[in-house]
C-alpha cells in the first residue's frame, strides 16, 4: 500500500427481501460476516458503526 494511505473501514446496510435490515463490516480492507436482523436502516448502521468503533479502539486505530 502507499506511503499515507489506509485500507478501508466502512459500514454497508442492505435490506433484505423479507424486509429486515442487515450491516456489513469492512475493517482495514477486511469484510466481516453480515450481522442482523434489525428493524430499521438506523438501527443497522448505528450497530455498524458502534463495532466499527469498537474495532478501532481495539486496534489502536486513528479515529475518522
Amino acid at each position: 500500500m502507499a506511503a499515507g494511505r489506509q485500507a478501508v473501514s466502512k459500514v454497508t446496510v442492505e435490506k433484505r427481501i423479507d424486509g429486515k435490515y442487515f450491516f456489513t463490516l469492512t475493517f482495514r480492507g477486511v469484510t466481516y460476516p453480515v450481522k442482523g436482523p434489525f428493524a430499521n436502516p438506523m438501527l443497522a448502521a448505528a450497530a455498524g458503526q458502534a463495532t466499527l468503533k469498537a474495532m478501532e479502539a481495539r486496534a489502536g486505530a486513528p479515529k475518522a
